[in-house]
């Protein structure tokens, strides 16, 4: 280094005013890519790329893939010169160059001296130094390079690679460096510098067989693609004979992939570029794809010019939607001599312009010439065709001889024919023909579907529902075929093949529950929580955590969610009405697990909520009505509460109501619940404390009824002192439940009235409000809902029953037969 040192002063160069590329990255941060390259710290390919910023390279997009085209050209010379100008304005800007100042090269010739002498340290330290002033130069990198080749020939290749890369044009310095980087078993790197070298010489064919050959070893096939794809880009027309297998080899890669648009622009670089080495196999080729991107005109438009097709057109013109000129077709001339494919994709193209009256000639000449066991294809796309026009006597007429045939009589030209009958309202014939399409495919499951539709249209609904059936442990399950299936089950009323099948739908994407003690973890807030909580307690007591043989299920997206929801809310409704509570509990706790059920997440709980109370399951309901009630001022969630707490066997919602009851904004109906607990419990001072509160805050007639029959049964109890005062006192807020409650339920007071004198043995009282309730008028109200509100029959058995306890049963039967005898 002392050398290297004692030449720094004097050779150091300003390169500011030199001529050469646009240089991106500024000098320090090109001497750290390269230090991380040399390090390991990058592969080639990324140090490449990153010196490659903003710049040209081979890593091409789709784009790449288009044919060029004028307008596409002009605009890309646009965008490159627009760039160039950007990086000219950008700071710290330098201009590269390639080739050494004249102080330098001495010192490199110097260089390469000491490394003749085998001073390999001074030659070097020399490289180092005019590496560290001329970044850009591949001189001293080359020597560095042929220093390290016998000691450490991965170093050898790195300093070489970066020589190759200051020095792009070099196509065999690539090639070499691409072997190499094979023997080192390094593929991408072997491919990063086969592009460099296509990039140096882009009409080299080995070239991008080599890289297509590593690339498909790679796995990389859109390079491998795009590769191809530049090459026919690039060759000229004089290269016909390469174009041609290329374009065709390509073009069937892109029909692999369904990519028709690129398989497209493929042939186009044929018929473009080579039109003297066109033959048949690429006309039909051609005409294929233009059939299948729907460019009919385009396709006639090459069979009339490469072939002896003649098409005749009307001299009129118009416009279509597009304002694109369409010139009307007279008549067309396909001579006998002419492939039978093309003859058929003529035919094709002309049925889908909607000109079947002008080759109608032509169909008949077709279906009597050609022999369908031979050209059976042929005449199966004539009929698709046909079928697209709604042309469907004329599609039947080509395949009967397909059906009778030995080599088409198969499970798709059946279909098509049943498909026609169909069209031509003949429904009979169409079951006969899907019944054949079904027996020569039994998964045939389009077959199925659309055999089971013309069985409702029938009425055969159990034919309709057999040919629906999946056999889960050996088919894929079709979700739209299990869909309908479960509302014809419905339709039959057969529940239970009705609930089974749904039930089947619905596992598809929710949890199956296998036992009650599950329903615990799917009380959490989202549905990703209660699977997660799901799966960890099936693994804390070592579980699977899918059933074993469980059915799998086709990729189909039909039903819709809505529907599916709906057919969940059906199930749900048969059974609520058929009493099946535990089964309509599991449905609903079952699609608690549905991530495509979640935005009905409250609907959901709602349901468990309903189907606990009616199972009777107090534990879980309360869990599920306890978050309900927790933030709402909803009086009907409060009276879900309340029913649950009236079945629970434990204490729980004792100290839920306390905890809630310390709020200060606990609400009033909560504080009548507790006071309801209280006077269910005996302890009637503090519930009668809790009325009397509310009663002053908020008069109603339900709390003053309360309150009496508070006062009541405290003066009902053995011991209580003032039993007179506390009846009065009872009988005073019946009078003001009475008064509050109106004169249209006037019946409903009276009633409760004598319950409560009834109660308390003063029967004189108690007949006197029964009278009142059987003799006086009921409200309009109560006339209208008399099946609910009518108390009558009530107040008469009541009545009977003072009556015989004072043995006057002639008066009792008399009550009991004009009120309750029917």
């Amino acid at each position: 280094m002392e050398l290297a040192e004692d030449f720094e002063g004097e050779c150091s160069v300003n390169l500011s005013d030199d001529d050469g590329e646009d240089d991106v990255l500024t000098p320090e941060e090109k001497n750290n890519l390269t230090q991380q390259f040399l390090s390991g710290a990058l592969t080639f390919s990324e140090y490449s790329l990153q010196m490659d910023r903003n710049t040209d390279n081979d890593a091409y997009d789709d784009d790449t893939l288009r044919a060029p085209s004028k307008n596409n050209d002009e605009i890309i010379i646009k965008q490159v010169v627009e760039e160039k100008k950007e990086r000219r304005r950008a700071p710290g800007f330098r201009k590269r160059k390639r080739n050494l100042p004249a102080t330098l090269q001495g010192l490199m010739g110097q260089a390469n001296i000491y490394y003749a002498r085998q001073e390999y340290d001074l030659a070097e330290s020399i490289c180092m130094e005019i590496v560290r002033q001329v970044p850009s130069a591949p001189e001293p990198y080359q020597t560095l390079a042929t220093i390290y080749e016998s000691n450490d020939p991965e170093k050898a290749l790195q300093y070489s690679l970066i020589a190759a890369y200051l020095n792009p044009k070099d196509c065999a310095q690539w090639e070499r460096l691409a072997n190499l980087s094979l023997e080192s078993g390094n593929i991408k790197q072997a491919i990063t510098c086969l592009s460099k070298a296509i990039q140096a010489d882009p009409t080299n064919v080995e070239l991008y067989e080599a890289r297509a050959k590593l690339q498909e070893e790679n796995g990389d096939s859109r390079a491998y693609l795009k590769g191809y794809a530049r090459l026919i880009n690039q060759l000229s027309a004089d290269n016909s004979e390469k174009i041609v297998p290329y374009a065709k080899e390509l073009t069937k890669k892109f029909i692999e992939e369904n990519n028709y648009e690129q398989a497209l622009k493929a042939m186009e670089q044929i018929f473009n570029k080579c039109p003297n080495f066109i033959t048949l196999e690429e006309i039909n080729i051609m005409t294929d794809i233009l059939i299948t991107l729907k460019q009919f005109r385009k396709c006639l438009d090459i069979l009339t010019q490469y072939t002896n097709i003649k098409i005749e057109y009307i001299d009129m013109e118009f416009q279509n939607e597009n304002d694109n000129e369409i010139r009307m077709i007279e008549s067309c001339e396909i001579p006998n001599d002419i492939f039978v494919d093309l003859k058929a994709k003529c035919i094709v193209a002309l049925i889908e312009l909607s000109y079947i009256d002008v080759i109608d000639e032509l169909l008949d000449e077709f279906l009597i010439e050609e022999n369908p066991e031979v050209s059976g294809d042929l005449f199966l796309d004539i009929v698709e065709a046909l079928m697209r026009q709604k042309k469907y006597i004329r599609a039947l007429k080509y395949l009967e001889p397909l059906i009778n045939s030995q080599n088409y009589s198969l499970a798709a030209v059946w279909l098509r024919y049943a498909e026609c009958w169909v069209g031509c309202k003949q429904l009979k014939k169409a079951i006969i023909s899907y019944e054949i399409v079904v027996k020569l495919s039994p998964l045939h499951l389009e077959a199925r579907l659309q055999l089971s539709t013309l069985y409702k249209c029938f009425k055969q609904y159990q034919m309709a529902i057999d040919i629906l059936h999946q056999d889960p442990a050996v088919e894929v399950l079709d979700s739209d075929a299990l869909y309908r299936k479960t509302l014809l089950l419905y339709k039959v009323k057969n529940y239970d093949e009705f609930f089974q099948s749904g039930f089947l739908l619905l596992l598809r994407h929710c949890e199956n529950i296998r036992m009650k003690l599950e329903l615990l973890v799917l009380m959490r807030a989202s549905v990703g929580q209660r699977i997660e909580a799901l799966h960890k307690r099936r693994l804390e007591r070592a579980e699977p955590l899918k059933d074993d043989n469980a059915p799998t299920y086709s990729n189909n997206q039909q039903p819709t969610v809505e529907a599916e929801f709906n057919l969940f809310l059906l199930m749900c409704k048969v059974a609520f009405e058929l009493n099946k509570f535990s089964l309509l509990e599991r449905i609903c706790f079952t699609a608690l697990t549905s991530k495509k059920f979640e935005c009905k997440t409250r609907y959901i709980l709602f349901l468990c909520l309903i189907s606990c109370i009616h199972n009777n399951n107090s534990y879980y309901g309360f869990n599920l009505v306890r978050d309900m009630v927790r933030d709402t001022c909803q009086s009907n969630l409060w009276n879900l509460l309340n029913i649950v707490i009236q079945r629970a066997d434990d204490s729980r919602h004792n100290r839920f109501i306390m905890r809630l009851l310390g709020r200060e904004d606990a609400y009033s109906y909560l504080h009548i619940l507790n006071a309801n607990n209280c006077l269910v419990s005996g302890t009637y001072k503090y519930a009668l404390n809790d009325y009397v509160s509310l009663f002053k805050v908020g008069p109603s007639s339900l709390l003053a009824l309360l309150i009496a029959v508070t006062f009541l049964q405290i003066a009902c109890q053995k011991f209580t002192a003032q039993k007179h005062k506390l009846v009065t006192q009872a009988y005073a807020f019946f009078k003001k439940y009475a008064e509050m409650r109106g004169d249209d339920m006037k019946q409903e007071s009276n009633y409760n009235i004598a319950r409560a004198l009834h109660q308390l043995g003063l029967l004189s009282g108690a007949v006197h409000f029964y009278k009142l309730v059987l003799e006086s008028p009921p409200s309009k109200l109560i006339l209208d809902h008399s099946e609910r509100l009518d108390l009558s029959r009530e107040a008469a058995y009541n009545l009977h029953l003072i009556y015989m306890q004072s043995n006057n049963f002639e008066l009792a039967r008399i009550y009991l037969e004009n009120y309750i005898t029917i």
